[in-house]
């Protein structure tokens, strides 16, 4: 590093000539050569520096010997602390000398200008001796930093800053805490021999492994093996503590995070682990993102960095992580700090609190863990609030227990999650694509309404439809297979009009107005709600689509569109947020599930970034069309009507809603089964939808599942 060293010592010679040195020319002479040492140093000029230098103080032999310096000694010394502490200039003002024909001293202060650790004044006494006909400078450290003793240097430690919590409801979901490390003190070990076989049995470590750790012992001592709080019995921690130079340390040395719920939030909070690092470039690639706008002093990024891998540790990584600190201080030789120079405090990671409501959080995992249950059941749960966009819980079933992760996941337990057929690694609420089935009729109802072409009392021929088929005769030769519309066991009476279809979920309904709209108007009304993009939220979500990319449109696609099949692929929680329109007013609200970002300030825990509610998309859904739809939705659950969703009797409130399924695969042996349904009538703090997405066999044991998973979070009794 260029250094630009200023000196100004203008000042000492008007001081010598006022008088500041007494004494004989020869006496003199003892300032001028503690000034001329000071002059070298000032100008980095150390070998004249070093040349200035007592016998008493040099070593010019390559045998060490205390209490004295080689030239290359005093040269890296100097050399490394001006560097370390960026020091770009030294001033020296107010010499004052006086001595006689042997002894000199002169007092004058020190600055070192730094924009690192500031500007740095100190008052020196240097002393010189008479020497074989010169003038000497006694030099030790002190005339580095007054406090400075033979032995001691100047040390930069990093302070690091702790990782934020992830909460909600005051319940830590992801937290830092204290290790426990068993270390030895070697110069206690009475028996190296019994020592290594007492702790080689008890830690589950060979002797050779041992003697490597203890060949690594810093000031006496050395790490032999790190555990997780839960991870070393009572047992072995009282045999361990009666092995001589054995001590154990809780927290001291080593943290770890942890999980304290498991699998109840694993696809949200997701774990933290180390940096991929299948190839070099990746690891690079990987480090230079997570290092953009940090400096060295914030702590940066390296290959033994441990780092948020999935869900929120890896969305909010950096919130999360902090800024490291420094302490630069005066070390001894035993490693003690005798003077802090300069320190900044870590500025630790922010917490990050989230809006799930931890018992409605468990309530969810246990009602899917008692409705589903083996490796060929899987679904997945939102709740949210549809007015703010809030999600009070989420989870995606089977799960997995994310400290398998954070603490290293054998091949065997890893092998055992990829072969498992349900897939517990997928997280289905955010990255699950599955067609939306008959929930998508309300959509398409709406569109219908709000494009003038059928209104709610347009009611369909009944007379073209051939035992529960439908062979559409106004577009041309129909050479697809027809429509087949839905079993209904208990039909209610009428014609067979918007109401009527959405209580039984009639597919020729909507596939017929589906047709009438036509692509053009579909595929406008529905990008408009949001089919074609991602919604915001605080963990990726997997684009929806309303066909592929490469896709010609025929008119089968747009008849099987409008009841929630052809090629439309959508995410729970995107499905669940869209569905929200209804409840709020014709407005998609911004889903999401970080709270705010909070830190202690002083006695008071204070948020520090909060999350704004907003839309994520205004006015999809007209006034009109909510006010036509949503009553026939609330008939879909009455158990009086005999709709798709009788069987919900949720306690205490109405509920509007959608059932649906979607055929998974061409055997039509497995099926995805939705509900998706909201409060209404309730006041806003009492809002809530739920959707239940279900991957099940196709029978009719497993038709109720989705109700019983349903019905205890919409109950308001």
């Amino acid at each position: 590093m260029k250094k630009a060293l200023a000196v100004i010592l203008a000042a000492l010679s008007a001081l010598c000539l006022m008088g500041c040195e007494k004494g004989a020319p020869q006496q003199k002479a003892g300032g001028k050569a503690i000034e001329e040492f000071i002059t070298h140093i000032a100008a980095g000029e150390y070998a004249e520096a070093y040349a200035l230098l007592s016998s008493s103080c040099r070593n010019d032999t390559e045998e060490e010997k205390a209490n004295r310096v080689t030239e290359k000694q005093f040269t890296d010394k100097y050399t490394s602390i001006i560097s370390a502490l960026e020091i770009t200039a030294i001033e020296y003002a107010d010499f004052m000398a006086d001595g006689g024909d042997i002894l000199y001293s002169a007092s004058y202060t020190a600055t070192y200008y730094s924009d690192y650790i500031g500007d740095v004044t100190n008052n020196f006494t240097a002393v010189a001796v008479h020497e074989g006909g010169e003038w000497k400078v006694e030099w030790s450290p002190a005339l580095i930093f007054p406090e400075m003793e033979w032995g001691d240097t100047v040390r930069i430690a990093r302070l690091s800053a702790k990782r934020g919590e992830i909460l909600s409801n005051g319940e830590a979901i992801a937290k830092t805490a204290g290790g426990i490390s068993v270390y030895a003190s070697v110069s206690k070990i009475e028996d190296m021999s019994l020592f290594l076989q007492q702790t080689s049995r008890l830690l589950n470590m060979t002797e050779a492994a041992i003697t490597k750790k203890l060949e690594k012992a810093y000031n006496d001592v050395a790490v032999i093996k790190q555990y997780y709080s839960d991870e070393i019995t009572d047992s072995v921690r009282e045999q361990l503590l009666q092995i001589a130079g054995i001590g154990i340390d809780n927290g001291n040395y080593y943290t770890v995070r942890e999980y304290p719920y498991g699998e109840l939030l694993a696809h949200l909070v997701g774990y933290i682990g180390a940096i991929p690092s299948e190839t070099k470039e990746k690891l690079q690639a990987e480090l230079d993102r997570l290092n953009e706008g940090r400096t060295e002093r914030d702590g940066l990024y390296n290959a033994d960095s441990r780092v948020g891998r999935l869900g929120l540790e890896q969305q909010y990584e950096q919130e999360l992580r902090g800024r490291d600190g420094e302490l630069v201080y005066i070390c001894t030789a035993e490693g003690t700090n005798r003077k802090t120079l300069y320190k900044i405090d870590a500025q630790d990671g922010y917490d990050v609190e989230l809006t799930i409501d931890m018992d409605l959080q468990r309530r969810v995992q246990e009602v899917m863990q008692l409705a589903l249950f083996g490796e060929t059941t899987a679904g997945a749960v939102v709740v949210m609030n549809p007015k703010t966009g809030a999600v009070q819980a989420m989870y995606s079933y089977p799960s997995y227990d994310i400290n398998l992760f954070a603490r290293g996941i054998s091949s065997a337990d890893y092998s055992g999650l990829l072969n498992n057929k349900a897939k517990p690694l997928i997280n289905r609420v955010t990255q699950g694509l599955y067609p939306p089935g008959s929930t998508m009729k309300a959509f398409t109802a709406a569109c219908a309404l709000d494009n003038g072409i059928l209104d709610e009392n347009y009611a369909f021929n009944e007379s073209e439809i051939k035992k529960d088929y439908w062979t559409p005769t106004e577009y041309g030769a129909w050479i697809w297979t027809p429509i087949k519309r839905t079993h209904i066991n208990y039909p209610i009476s009428g014609p067979l009009n918007m109401r009527k279809a959405l209580i039984h979920s009639d597919n020729i309904y909507f596939a017929n107005a589906a047709l009438k709209t036509g692509w053009e108007l579909f595929e406008k009304y529905m990008t408009n709600i949001g089919f074609t993009e991602s919604i915001p939220f605080d963990i990726a979500v997997a684009a929806p689509q309303l066909k592929n990319e490469d896709t010609v449109m025929d008119y089968k696609l747009i008849a099987d569109s409008g009841y929630g099949q052809a090629e439309i692929l959508v995410t729970p929680l995107q499905l669940a947020s869209m569905f929200s329109a209804f409840a709020n007013g014709g407005n998609i609200a911004t889903p999401y599930v970080v709270k705010g970002l909070y830190k202690e300030d002083g006695i008071r825990y204070k948020c520090q970034v909060s999350h704004p509610e907003a839309n994520w998309k205004e006015g999809v859904l007209s006034e009109h069309a909510i006010e036509v739809i949503t009553p026939f939705l609330e008939d879909v659950t009455d158990p009086k009507i005999n709709g798709t969703g009788r069987n919900l009797k949720a306690k205490g409130c109405t509920v509007a809603a959608k059932t649906g399924t979607a055929e998974i695969g061409s055997s039509k042996s497995r099926e995805i089964a939705w509900f998706v349904g909201f409060r209404t009538g309730v006041a806003d703090e009492d809002a809530r939808l739920v959707l239940v997405m279900l991957e099940v066999p196709a029978e009719s044991k497993y038709s109720n599942l989705k109700f019983d998973i349903a019905r205890p979070l919409l109950s308001m009794e």
